[in-house]
């Protein structure tokens, strides 16, 4: 098939207006890389590759605050109060204390007892017998808790008097003999009337009553052994 002159003219002049628009169109559009990377206002704004600021040495980092946790201060437990050796010139003694009695010149563990009239020792082996006109008394103090030979000599005192000892556990009358005897307790120096008594089941051979501690002593029968 064959062209006639004129279209032929025509495919020669349009081609050179075909290539002149598709440089033009190439030159404007952005590709598709630039358009990815650039934006409109990124002239100020930091690249995506690059990494943020670093704290510089007069600006630190914002740190978490850290609260110190203060502990309660222990406050130290006072000391307990020593009790005192005197009230109004009375010494304060426990509810056992040692005792020196004279004779036999040996000190024993004696009970504090404010509830008896009188002061009363182990006895055993008593024996009465007059000398030169008086009633005399033989006896030895060997109590249980006592394992001296020196306590078990014997000891012979001039009888002061005699009394009569109600126990709760009898109805009879116990009848004993009383004899002087020096006894110190502590600073306390006395001399009174000692009641001779079986103590052999009691637990402290000596038993100091009222007519020892009266207007001298005060019983604090929450300690022992506290006589100075």
């Amino acid at each position: 098939m064959k062209l006639s002159f004129h279209t032929l003219s025509v495919a020669r002049l349009s081609t050179p207006f075909f290539l002149v628009l598709l440089l033009a169109a190439c030159a404007t559009s952005p590709t598709g890389e630039e358009s990815r990377v650039s934006s409109p206002n990124n002239d100020n704004g930091p690249s995506l590759n690059k990494p943020p600021d670093c704290p510089t040495a007069n600006k630190p980092p914002d740190c978490p605050t850290v609260v110190q946790k203060v502990c309660p201060s222990i406050k130290p437990r006072p000391c307990p109060v020593s009790p005192a050796a005197k009230i109004a010139d009375k010494l304060i003694i426990g509810e056992a204390e040692n005792v020196k009695i004279e004779p036999p010149g040996r000190v024993f563990l004696a009970r504090i007892d404010t509830g008896a009239a009188g002061t009363s020792i182990h006895a055993s082996n008593i024996v009465a017998f007059e000398r030169d006109g008086r009633d005399w008394v033989r006896f030895q103090i060997d109590h249980p808790s006592i394992d001296t030979i020196e306590t078990a000599k014997v000891i012979e005192r001039p009888v002061a008097r005699t009394v009569l000892i109600k126990q709760a556990s009898s109805e009879t009358p116990e009848r004993r003999l009383v004899v002087k005897m020096t006894l110190t307790l502590g600073s306390m120096t006395e001399q009174i009337d000692v009641s001779l008594s079986e103590r052999a089941s009691m637990t402290y051979p000596v038993l100091i009553g009222r007519n020892f501690l009266r207007n001298l002593a005060i019983v604090d029968v929450s300690q022992r052994l506290i006589a100075e």
